[in-house]
């Protein structure tokens, strides 16, 4: 599918809109790089480790998580992450220390998160509208609600499905079923606007739910 842009999505006769987070409405690759940084400082104090040795360990871990675990919701939380590299290194009290780092990451992304502008314009331009907008994400609510909270999007958002509520990643079709019934709206009265061909794209469009594919966000 052709990737386009905010200003191209035509909202002529939609009803609602479902729509991804990270890498849709903001760009997260620098975010999480600076959180990343900063965690790493915590990770120092148990483990004295060059940078680029501790990302490579945090992102094995990720694909150890999904390999064991697959698409579903605590695959992706971080404290476990954190938690599994930390007691595969025996480090007291592991489950401590995870926690911090937890929460030095998300502090620290929530601080670096910034909305792109065209993606604002739009969740603006569908409350002049008067189109419901819901979220739906692979991440936990609570975690996505401070986000929105740190982009300034939330009074925009009417609702959010998140992968902790339905028990299943996009693309599995609950998710964008559990969308549909809160909106109250059939699937050929709503668009699904995402970045991610398969997750976003072809799992909505499996349900014959016209798809936006965007592209370029900064």
């Amino acid at each position: 599918m052709k990737k386009i842009y905010f200003p191209d999505i035509d909202l002529e006769n939609v009803k609602g809109v479902l729509i991804d987070l990270d890498d849709t409405l903001y760009p997260f690759d620098k975010p999480e790089r600076k959180a990343l940084e900063k965690t790493y400082r915590k990770y120092k104090k148990v483990l004295n480790v060059p940078f680029k040795q501790f990302l490579e360990e945090y992102h094995a871990e990720w694909d150890v998580s999904f390999s064991k675990l697959g698409n579903v919701p605590s695959a992706h939380h971080r404290y476990m992450i954190f938690l599994h590299i930390l007691e595969k290194k025996k480090v007291p009290q592991a489950f401590l220390w995870a926690s911090d780092m937890h929460n030095t990451f998300f502090r620290t992304a929530f601080h670096y998160m910034k909305p792109d502008k065209k993606a604002l314009l739009f969740l603006k331009e569908c409350r002049v509208r008067k189109i419901p907008v819901c979220i739906v994400t692979d991440l936990f609510a609570m975690i996505q609600i401070q986000k929105l909270r740190a982009l300034k999007m939330l009074p925009y958002i009417d609702f959010i499905v998140s992968n902790d509520e339905v028990g299943a990643d996009k693309p599995h079709p609950s998710v964008f079923e559990t969308a549909l019934e809160k909106m109250g709206l059939a699937r050929e009265d709503v668009i699904m606007v995402g970045d991610q061909p398969v997750k976003d794209i072809d799992g909505a469009a499996a349900l014959n739910i016209k798809t936006y594919r965007v592209s370029g966000i900064k």
